[in-house]
This record gives C-alpha cells, structure tokens and sequence, in this order.
C-alpha cells in the first residue's frame, strides 16, 4: 500500500524539538520491531511526538511505509523537520489524529487509506500521559484499522499484578497524578481486558529498560 503525501512547507532546521527518552529507548525499540513487525508494508504512529522515533526508527525500516500522526497540530513543524533531516523517502508526513474522535478524527480520504489496511501501528509514551480514554479510543481505532493479523505495540512504563514496581515508577505515577488526576501509570490487566473486549490478544510483553514494556497486540478478530 502506498500512503498519500501531502505537500508542507519546510520548517527551518530549529524546528526540530528534541525530547531525552527517544534517545534513550531508540535502540531497543528498533531492535523488536525489526524482528517482530512486518517487513513491508504500512505502520502508523500514534503521537510522534517530536518525530525522533520516525525518523531515526523509520529510516532504518525502509521497506515500511511509517505514517507519522499527531493530536498537538504544534509538534508538526519539528516532525517533519526531523523526517526531512533524516532524508528517509518511507516516513510520510504527519496527520492529525485524536483517538477520542469516531474514526479519529480523520478526513475521509485518510480514513479510507487506512481503515483494515494498515499493518501494524505503534504507540509510545502516550496512554499514561493523558486521560484513560485515550487508551480505550487507541485499542478501538487499532481494532478498526489494522489489517487480520496486524500488530499493536504500546510502549511505556505498567503496572504488573504479582510483579513488585520499582520505586521509580511509583514516584513517576505520583508525579504524574499530581500534574493531571486522570493521568498516571495504567495497570496491564486494565489495558489487556481491554485490548482482548476488542479483538487484539497480547501476543508477547518485550521488558524494556528504565522499568518500561513494550507490549505486542495481534488483531484476530473484526469487532
């Protein structure tokens, strides 16, 4: 499949923001999706954020198409500033997407584009920072646009039933809370029950660094 390319203007070189943990957790992320995402054809990143993870990821998956999105239009400029940094012909510029909108907000043409056609899609460093439904309209939109079979990864930090948390992440969580009550560090039980109501089962839990997981959804159903 081949993604649409809308035209945008170049943002100058200091457009681009910079944010320490993508450097941090590149490496790792790269390596499993490397092995564990599909070799050709289209992924879609929820919240690119400052656009690091596309670029520096996405230019080294070549043969993936790497559809960039984000909810905050002002992360834009520094998306595509990286994109174009990274001279990758595979990322394609940045959509907006808001996975608390029906079909997420997107514009027809998108929607068609991307509705049980897009192959795999990731999302990192999102559902802790923002309300919880943003999480439950992420799994919602993944069952609806990933192909059969098609993979969601979500990247973060989880609590584990049975599994004793590192006191870092229980200062992060309290911090967080303390920024927005309805933000904080979601528990996987929460996140699996509600993956699986949706069709996607968790395939693999791949232990990251810093106390984070990256955490393999498999689509095996249409809801």
């Amino acid at each position: 499949m081949t993604s649409q390319t809308t035209k945008t203007s170049s943002p100058a070189p200091d457009a681009r923001r910079y944010a320490p943990a993508t450097e941090r957790n590149r490496q790792v992320i790269f390596e499993i999706l490397k092995g564990h995402a599909p070799e050709a054809g289209t992924l879609l990143e929820i919240a690119s954020g400052t656009g690091e993870h596309a670029a520096w990821i996405g230019s080294r998956l070549p043969t993936l198409t790497w559809q960039t999105s984000e909810y905050d239009t002002d992360l834009f400029p520094s998306i595509t500033a990286h994109i174009m940094a990274s001279g990758a012909k595979n990322i394609t510029p940045p959509i907006h997407i808001d996975t608390t909108q029906k079909n997420w907000g997107l514009e027809e043409g998108k929607l068609i584009q991307l509705q049980n056609k897009t192959d795999a899609i990731i999302c990192a460093n999102m559902i802790h920072i923002a309300p919880w439904e943003v999480a439950i309209g992420l799994i919602q939109g993944a069952s609806k646009f990933l192909t059969p079979n098609g993979f969601l990864f979500i990247y973060g930090p989880f609590f584990q039933s049975g599994v004793k948390t590192a006191l870092s992440n229980i200062e992060f969580d309290n911090w967080l809370k303390k920024r927005d009550s309805s933000w904080g560090i979601r528990q996987l039980d929460d996140v699996k029950n509600l993956a699986q109501d949706h069709g996607l089962l968790l395939h693999n839990i791949h232990t990251m660094p810093a106390n984070n997981l990256f955490l393999q959804f498999k689509k095996i159903s249409k809801i």
